[in-house]
């Protein structure tokens, strides 16, 4: 037994068993994107470009038949520099046949954009027309097309397409979590993406010391504002008397007065502009350790 797909009420069908679609499924689970402070008429003509686009590239991979729409042409030009080759459009998952004894753990379907191989390796696409995309809710959408598919692939791609055309690559979700999804789906149940697993007190020890460098920062400023004042009053004083260098009878303090200069600079944004062969030819690039960011809330 197949899924079936019924476009006259956009539904999946196993047999007598209505699936859920993704769409449908992440929305239901708070994993897609929200669209609620978006005008209706603005997402009603988004929705009718994505669709046109989608049909051009369908109609393109099935037939040979070219598009019109600048997106279409980026979609070539893409899929071109990728090597795509073997394409599938528009494909149902999942796609295999099913025993009817299994119907049971099935709980969701949906409809693939394209499938095929490019240069990395096997790759599943989706096309996003919208103006920005989020890569978490594409990430949960590609990595469920591919549970369903029952293949494992090299790439998942999103085929952004717009004013800025190009390929994203996404990564997938852990299958561990994905089944996790479902399982709350065949459960009735909502699914909770996990947070930060830490052990100990490690988040306490953390924020303890955020707060103590915090404090910290803040006297630090205050005596520098203090000291900065004394020191102009002191250079005033040494300019005024011709003094260059002086120090305490106990030789515990020296003061010197460092006269005006200027030193030259390279104004980089200027360079990148006027000359920016130049510019590339000379600037280094430096890996930058990771690290976390760590806000300090009052409480």
């Amino acid at each position: 037994m197949r899924v079936e797909f019924r476009k006259s009420n956009h539904t999946y069908w196993l047999g007598e068993k209505k699936l859920i679609s993704i769409t449908q499924l992440l929305k239901k689970h708070g994993l897609s994107t929200d669209y609620t402070g978006v005008d209706a008429e603005v997402l009603q003509r988004a929705a009718q470009k994505g669709t046109m686009i989608h049909k051009e590239i369908e109609n393109y991979i099935n037939s040979g038949a070219v598009g019109f729409t600048s997106e279409f042409m980026d979609f070539i030009d893409i899929a071109d520099s990728l090597e795509l080759s073997e394409l599938e459009s528009e494909v149902i998952l999942p796609c295999d046949d099913i025993p009817e004894n299994e119907i049971d753990n099935y709980v969701c379907a949906g409809t693939a954009d394209i499938l095929c191989t490019s240069k990395n390796g096997k790759t599943i696409i989706d096309i996003k027309t919208t103006a920005n995309v989020n890569k978490r809710a594409c990430a949960w959408q590609l990595s469920l097309y591919e549970k369903l598919s029952g293949r494992k692939f090299d790439k998942l791609y999103i085929f952004h397409l717009g004013a800025n055309s190009r390929p994203i690559e996404i990564e997938r979700i852990p299958e561990a979590e994905v089944d996790r999804l479902l399982e709350c789906e065949r459960n009735g149940e909502i699914y909770q993406e996990p947070g930060l697993i830490v052990t100990g007190n490690l988040i306490a020890c953390a924020e303890a010391a955020e707060r103590e460098l915090k404090l910290a920062e803040a006297t630090a400023k205050t005596a520098k504002e203090i000291a900065e004042k004394y020191r102009q009053q002191l250079y005033v004083l040494m300019t005024e008397q011709g003094v260059d260098s002086w120090e305490t009878r106990n030789k515990s303090l020296l003061i010197t007065r460092v006269a005006p200069s200027t030193k030259p600079t390279i104004d980089s944004a200027r360079l990148k502009a006027d000359l920016p062969e130049i510019a590339e030819k000379y600037t280094k690039i430096s890996n930058v350790k990771g690290y976390v960011r760590i806000t300090v809330r009052k409480g």
